[in-house]
């Protein structure tokens, strides 16, 4: 604890570092530097102890010249290291600081672990002296402890003092507690042959119970820290510590033990006072002669070197004449045979730069292509399948088809399942746009987990041998900020990549958080299952696109879309997939994203949204006039009967110049408008529409993906989008919600 006593944390670790053997005092200089290294460590340690300041000085020079010389890094550190704490015992903090920098960096060039964790501690006790740089220092040992905690070398843990001591000098207990105990713990004195830190303990833990007003327990341990310091005549310790005792213990009412403390302090104080004068003009003296030694050597060695020079001038001037003569003619040819190169390289970069341009215009023609191809397949895909899944919707809750509810549900899921796959190409295509972005709103991360895994239960594994388990840790918090959906997208495609692998087995689901700063949570996701494995060879491969695993012996291999999407998902949420796998032995996907932690207010707002919108699901449609534009006959069907089934008057046109003509003459409260019509599509009808209606609500009703239709549908004047097949709560909140805004603005709110 550099703040209480410089020499502590040192002293600690020479003890530690060599064996003490009698020490060199003699205060010849040429002896000293014909020393070996070691030798003149134990030196250092010795002088400093005694604190001869001026010889510690002179002996760390020489050290530090002899090591500089050998490229001994650990002794160098040591040689700068005794500098600085020389200097701050001296309370001259600015060279202090400069050698402990000094120190820190030759520690790292030994790359010698306890070295830098000596380093860094004693860097951060410098940096402690100055309140603008206890931030650092902090840091600093923070860096030291996380090192003495690896090395595990039965050492005290003085980073965590330290730390407890800056925490208790900030007042942040809370903080101050678990490093003191820390350092407590480690604390052994039958392996300690320095300066018992115990009273530095003692102190520490005496401050802490004082700052939470445990009166009685500082007093405990402030009179052990006495009792210490007293035995051991620590003067450097009492200076710091008895002024404050002698406070401490008049406040709770003991002035005799008050006064004894009180005069031991005064006693060391004119001790410290005598010897002051001594010690600064010992300083002086060393640096006088520190800077004469180091005069006298550089002096010595700059006429050798001078001398050398001379030599090795002489017998180098004759090559280099020879070799600049012959550069010069390897020169010329090197230029002619350069030039004649260059113009080559030119001309084939010409032809390159040509090729690569129209390599690039064709890979733009082909994206654009592949974008359109996608949107146009999106359409003719999904306008049949709104057909099938509307009219299997209407089947399924009729009670004439009650005995046929099995295989409504067979059909039920093939529709799905098919509506997947188109699900599965439109975002292949949608992760590659940079416009893609995430829909980031507070929801259940556990609960969404538990869900999966029962969909996958009541679903694809009722006929099945393979079971699902879904282990939550507690430790995930109940609620998150994220896209939900995207979430769900990426869990069920490697649930259904497992279940089809996994003919009959165990599939877990796993989750565990590491809680991070500011109230986020790095959540770990693990699909692991028993199936048949995947051979190392396509671990990479089946993440590329329409890869499928060869030689199983599954039914449904799938149409190697999944993990593709899943990899493309996870790298825009800046993670990415690991997998474990072996044939034979199953496969285990993991991977990890970081969740803030959603907050009351935004769960709140959530709730009272989604209960909002709830209301407007069941708002009831009797006597409302609605208008189905499409050219579909089918399609108008399903819409109709949906909407009948809301008790709405429905009516039909199948083409935009119909239902012109249709809003002309009739009332209507709501249009729904197909995109895609011969003649007059929706964009243009709705455009007519707007010249003489600017009111009536208007949704588009299309197969295409929303989100590319959606800015031309406003400009053309609709209200809003609904994506063909939808989701039938999803269509009635959507006309729910736009009736209402009709009907707030016809009464001039």
């Amino acid at each position: 604890m550099k703040n209480l006593h410089p020499t502590f944390i040192f002293v600690a670790f020479l003890f530690c570092f060599s064996v003490v053997r009698p020490a060199i005092v003699a205060h010849d200089v040429d002896s000293t530097q014909q020393l070996p290294l070691q030798k003149q460590l134990r030196q250092l340690r010795q002088l400093n102890k005694q604190h001869e300041y001026d010889r510690v000085i002179e002996v760390a020079s020489t050290l530090i010249n002899q090591a500089s010389k050998k490229g001994e890094n650990g002794f160098l550190f040591h040689g700068y290291n005794y500098l600085s704490l020389t200097y701050d015992q001296l309370s001259d903090t600015i060279p202090a600081l400069d050698y402990a920098e000094k120190a820190l960096h030759y520690a790292k060039l030994s790359k010698n672990d306890t070295l830098i964790s000596w380093g860094l501690n004693n860097l951060a006790a410098s940096l402690s002296y100055f309140p603008d740089r206890r931030s650092d220092a902090l840091k600093l040992y923070k860096e030291s402890l996380v090192i003495q905690r690896r090395l595990n070398s039965n050492q005290f843990n003085d980073a965590a003092l330290n730390i407890a001591e800056i925490y208790r000098d900030e007042e942040n207990y809370t903080m101050m507690y678990p490093y003191l105990k820390e350092a407590q713990k480690s604390y052994k004195s039958d392996t300690l042959r320095y300066d018992d830190p115990k009273a530095y303990l003692d102190i520490l833990w005496g401050d802490y119970y004082r700052g939470l007003d445990f009166n009685n327990k500082a007093l405990s341990y402030y009179h052990s820290a006495y009792d210490i310091i007293e035995r051991f005549e620590m003067s450097y310790l009492a200076l710091n510590f008895y002024n404050k005792y002698a406070q401490f213990l008049a406040e709770n009412n003991r002035p005799e033990a008050a006064y004894e403390v009180h005069q031991k302090y005064f006693d060391y104080y004119q001790n410290k006072e005598l010897t002051k004068t001594k010690e600064t003009v010992q300083l002086a003296q060393a640096r006088l002669e520190a800077e004469e030694l180091r005069r006298e050597r550089n002096d010595a060695e700059l006429k050798q070197e001078i001398l050398d020079q001379d030599l090795k001038r002489k017998k180098t001037q004759s090559v280099l004449l020879g070799s600049i003569i012959g550069l010069m003619v390897l020169f010329l040819a090197y230029l002619f045979y350069s030039e004649k190169l260059r113009l080559g390289l030119i001309r084939n970069l010409k032809v390159n730069n040509k090729h690569l341009k129209q390599a690039k215009e064709s890979a733009e023609r082909s994206e654009r292509a592949k974008t359109k191809f996608f949107s146009n397949l999106s359409h003719e895909m999904r306008t049949p399948l709104y057909g099938v899944t509307g009219i299997v919707a209407l089947l399924e809750k009729s009670e004439a088809f009650k005995e046929y509810k099995e295989e409504i549900g067979s059909l039920k899921f093939s529709a799905d399942h098919l509506l997947e796959i188109i699900n599965d190409l439109l975002d292949l295509s949608k992760l590659e746009d940079e416009s893609f972005k995430f829909i980031e709103k507070p929801f259940n991360l556990k609960l969404l987990a538990e869900e999966l895994a029962n969909s996958f239960d009541q679903n694809s594994l009722k006929n099945s041998d393979c079971k699902i388990i879904c282990d939550v840790d507690s430790s995930i918090p109940n609620y998150v900020v994220g896209d939900s959906r995207r979430i769900s997208q990426i869990l069920l495609n490697i649930l259904g990549n497992a279940v089809k692998f996994t003919p009959k087995g165990v599939i877990a689901l796993r989750l565990r958080s590491n809680h991070l700063a500011n109230g986020k949570h790095a959540i770990y996701f693990e699909v692991e299952d028993n199936g048949i494995g995947i051979p190392a060879a396509m671990h990479k491969s089946i993440f590329d696109e329409f890869s499928q695993i060869d030689h199983v012996n599954t039914v449904n291999k799938g149409t190697g879309l999944g993990l593709p999407i899943v990899r493309k998902l996870l790298l825009k949420m800046g993670s990415d997939i690991h997998l474990v796998s072996a044939p034979g032995k199953g496969s285990t996907f993991s991977f990890t994203i970081t969740f803030k932690e959603a907050t009351l207010l935004e769960v709140i707002g959530k709730r009272k949204k989604g209960e909002a919108e709830e209301e407007e699901v069941l708002t009831d449609l009797t006597n409302q006039r609605i208008l189905i534009v499409d050219d579909n006959k089918i399609n108008r069907m399903v819409t109709r009967r949906v909407l009948e089934k809301q008790h709405a008057q429905v009516f039909e046109a199948q083409n935009g110049e119909e239902a012109l003509e249709r809003v002309r003459k009739h009332h209507f409260d709501l249009i729904l408008m197909d995109i895609n019509m011969p003649g007059m599509n929706g964009y243009e009808t709705t455009k007519e529409i707007r010249v003489f209606d600017k009111t009536i609500p208007i949704i588009a009703l299309t197969a295409a993906e929303a989100n590319y239709i959606k800015q031309k549908a406003k400009e053309s004047g609709m209200n809003d989008v609904i994506t063909k097949p939808y989701n039938l709560s999803q269509f009635s909140k959507v006309i729910a919600k736009e009736l209402k805004k009709d009907s707030l603005l016809g009464a001039g709110l």
